[in-house]
Order: C-alpha cells, then structure tokens, then sequence
C-alpha cells in the first residue's frame, strides 16, 4: 500500500511539473504551418534555435499553401505560419522572415539556357507551366501583379499542385516558369536558372500569428524567431 502511494504521489509530482512547465513555455507542442516557398528559407534555423532553447518543448510541422495557413490560423488549427505576406489578413500579426527575388526556369535545352537573364516581355512569349490558383494564390497574385504592371500576360498552359510535379514539367520541355531564388542551389538536372532583369516584386516570407490566441510557448517561438532574424548573416 505504501509503494502504491509513494508512486501515486511521484505520478502526480511529475504531472504537476509538466503543468507548470507548460504554464511557462518551457514544455508542450507548438503548431506550425510552413509553405513550400518557406522550407528554403530560414524557417529550420528558427526551429533548431527554438528547440536548443527549449528542448523539452515540441514542434508540429504542418506543410500548407499561404492561404490554407490564413485559414487555419484564424480556425486556431494551428498557432504559427511560415507563409507569404501577402496572404496574412485580419487580426494576423506579421514579422517579416526572408525576402528573394523571382528568377525564371527553363529546360535545359531551351533556346534560352546559354543565357543569363531574360525579360517579362519574353517571357510572355513562351509557353508557361506555374502553380493552381487553388494551392499557389499567394504566389499567383504576386506573379499577375508582377506582368500586370508591364503590360504583359503569361501564356498559362499547364498547372501543377506540388513543386516536384512542376519542375518535372519544365524538364520535360512542357513549359517555363517561374520561382524564387532560394530554390536555385537544389534544382534538379536539366533544369536552368536565368534572373528576370526587369523583375522588381520578391517573395517575402512571414511568420503570422494571431494575437488572441497566443500561448507562452507560442510566444517563446516567436521571440526566438525576432531574435535570430535581426542577427547578420554570417
């Protein structure tokens, strides 16, 4: 009876710990969204910082399109999302993550590949392989707004879900496209970077939150991420 109590009593000691430990922010599972266009960016070292900071904390990765995380933050599905800027609305607080500039991709045997830039103009002139609308509107508004604002538009003929399935695409010679820069160091074979000159829009990555529902760990990850953000590169 003894043993069974002093157990009892350590089970509880144990649970209340992990309870104020909680209450703290040093313990539990933080929730994140990330986008395909985040995974590139600085988003791991956020994590690996957070987690050396608070090991005994978790970190739920959920991978969403910008605007499914929108969506999911203001469900409270999930706490934290690594999206594109221009996607955040409402009562959706932001601290800017990383900023690249869009860069055009062309099969390797292109008539372009032995360049090193290209313009919008002419791109206009190429078949074009990009994102859906549905999973990529983020990306898409950026790019419309990007031609609109030259006067030209993209001759769209063909749409991929997923990054995998579009760089396939224009390795196979369906089409060019277009993505940002980050992506340039694990393009696949056969597949060729060139700068857009006349390119001005980047694709700006934030890490939303909303204010309503902030937890301490939440807090703590968030806290971290301004931390490692405003060091200097290197």
């Amino acid at each position: 009876m003894y043993r069974e109590a002093a157990e009892a009593m350590r089970r509880l000691t144990r649970a209340f710990a992990r309870a104020g430990a909680v209450a703290q922010g040093l313990s539990g599972t933080v929730r994140v969204g990330y986008s395909t266009f985040a995974a590139t960016g600085p988003m791991s070292d956020v994590i690996i910082e957070f987690r050396k900071k608070y090991p005994e904390a978790q970190v739920g990765l959920r991978l969403l399109a910008s605007s499914e995380q929108s969506e999911a933050l203001n469900e409270g599905t999930i706490d934290l999302g690594f999206m594109m800027s221009n996607v955040s609305s409402g009562p959706q607080k932001t601290i800017p993550i990383s900023s690249e500039r869009l860069i055009a991709l062309v099969p390797a045997s292109h008539a372009w590949a032995r360049q090193r830039s290209i313009t919008l103009r002419r791109m206009a002139t190429v078949p074009i392989v990009i994102g859906t609308a549905s999973r990529w509107r983020g990306f898409r508004m950026l790019v419309d707004d990007m031609t609109a604002a030259k006067g030209v538009t993209l001759n769209v003929v063909e749409e991929a879900d997923d990054l995998p399935v579009l760089l396939q695409l224009v390795r196979s010679g369906f089409g060019c496209t277009i993505l940002d820069a980050s992506f340039i160091p694990t393009l696949p074979p056969g597949i060729k970077p060139l700068e857009i000159k006349d390119a001005r829009a980047t694709l700006d990555i934030a890490l939303a939150w909303r204010e309503d529902s902030l937890s301490p760990l939440t807090t703590r990850f968030i806290e971290v991420a301004r931390e490692l953000i405003k060091k200097p590169a290197g």
